[in-house]
């Protein structure tokens, strides 16, 4: 009986490994997915504003558009740090 306990202490660690890979797989695909579908749109919206890809005014718009996600990124990522700091969560982000 304490040989399997013993057994099971030292795999649950491995199996709790195995699951946090996969997460992480997961969430670089989610994060991959996310950048096609931000692609698509900013370029949905340059070619919107009649600007050709490989023109400096798509490039322009392109490089705008990457400027306004960046720094909407920088408020999230505020927004979540304050909320944690709030909550008494992770000081050192």
């Amino acid at each position: 009986m304490i040989k399997k306990a013993l057994i099971l202490a030292a795999l649950l660690p491995l199996w709790a490994g195995l699951f946090a890979c996969a997460s992480r797989e997961e969430l670089q695909a989610e994060r991959q997915a996310k950048q096609s579908v931000n692609e698509a749109e900013d370029d949905a919206k340059c070619r919107a504003a009649n600007a050709e890809p490989g023109s400096p005014e798509y490039d322009t718009c392109r490089q705008q558009q990457a400027a306004q996600r960046a720094r909407q990124a920088d408020i999230d990522y505020q927004k979540a740090r304050d909320f944690d700091r709030v909550l008494g969560g992770l000081d050192d982000l």
